[in-house]
């Protein structure tokens, strides 16, 4: 008796567990990280972001607007850490969306992944110089949390990360 109860137990722990992530990706969105590449910058010094093209990798399949979405939600991220859009000393973001992955049929079934890379490189706008090159990426782990919207929000909370690692 105690082996089939805990044996049904186990069974509904993943339907526990998926409407416990949905419940999450509902209230939190989907998740921001930066991956450094080893040029790790300090970036206390700047007043200003401008964020430049985000540019698409060729022959990568990214839904419309994607790259107009996250421009979008990287200036906002960057006017939150206190960055104005003009002003010395500055920075320039560059990007380009390497990588875009979404959900499939058998992913909703059993948790779906949804993915947005983009390779992103802080520019000194007086020098020129790169201060540093990261990858922020967005991601989704639950359908409620998940598409285009959802993603570039997350690269936008990705890149807040990164500056707050920064400095600021």
């Amino acid at each position: 008796m105690t082996l089939t109860t805990a044996t049904l137990s186990l069974l509904c722990f993943g339907c526990v567990g998926r409407l416990f992530k949905e419940g999450m990706g509902s209230a939190r969105g989907a998740s921001g990280k930066s991956v450094d590449m080893g040029t790790a910058g300090d970036f206390t010094k700047y007043k200003s972001l401008r964020i430049e093209a985000i540019d698409v990798s060729p022959g990568l399949h990214a839904p419309a607007g994607m790259a107009d979405m996250i421009r979008t939600d990287l200036a906002a991220a960057a006017e939150e850490r206190g960055l104005k859009r003009e002003g010395k000393p500055g920075l320039r973001l560059s990007g380009e969306i390497i990588h875009y992955e979404t959900g499939s049929t058998v992913d909703t079934a059993i948790g779906p992944l949804e993915e947005v890379v983009v390779r992103t490189t802080l520019t000194d706008a007086q020098s020129g110089n790169v201060v540093a090159e990261t990858n922020l990426i967005g991601r989704s782990k639950a359908t409620s949390s998940s598409g285009a919207k959802h993603l570039s929000a997350a690269v936008g909370k990705a890149l807040d990360k990164w500056l707050k690692e920064g400095g600021l």
